[in-house]
């Protein structure tokens, strides 16, 4: 199992939320990458409503052009 740091890359503003760069979170997974699976994306996606109170998803913001992935 390995463990992802997820980081914002570039601001957004869009739903009502805001994202800026260095946002990070982190995530255990077997998955080589975390952004090319549905269920990846959707833990992702959780862990910033959970930390920061945006939803990637409906900012369209749940991608590689605004996350980067690195490996911890």
């Amino acid at each position: 199992m390995a463990l992802f740091r997820i980081t914002v890359k570039m601001s957004k503003h869009a739903e009502g939320m805001v994202i800026e760069p260095g946002m990070s979170v982190q995530l255990a997974t077997m998955l080589p990458n975390v952004l090319s699976n549905d269920r990846e994306r959707e833990k992702v996606n959780n862990l910033f409503i959970n930390n920061f109170g945006v939803d990637l998803k409906k900012m369209g913001a749940l991608g590689p052009a605004y996350l980067k992935v690195e490996k911890v």
